[in-house]
């Protein structure tokens, strides 16, 4: 008879997670940069990948931020209305 000692993804994420309730709250601060350090470097990743094989002029990228920042500016505009 074999028993399975290896743990599922639920009990490790619950170990993690006991571990990093132990921490001070200066380790916890850190801990949790380096997690958002780590997405961000992974999304970076994924966005040179895709974007990477597509070619864009100076023109085109400055009209696509010019658009986002326009539709940001109005969002913000519209919360701050309803506020």
């Amino acid at each position: 008879m074999a028993f399975d000692i290896k743990p599922t993804g639920s009990t490790a994420v619950d170990e993690v997670l006991t571990k990093i309730g132990r921490l001070s709250a200066a380790d916890r601060r850190k801990f949790f940069r380096a997690i958002r350090a780590q997405e961000m470097q992974e999304d970076l990743q994924w966005f040179h990948k895709v974007w990477g094989r597509v070619s864009l002029t100076d023109t085109e990228i400055a009209e696509m931020v010019n658009d986002v920042r326009s539709e940001m500016h109005a969002t913000d505009r519209t919360n701050e209305a309803r506020r």
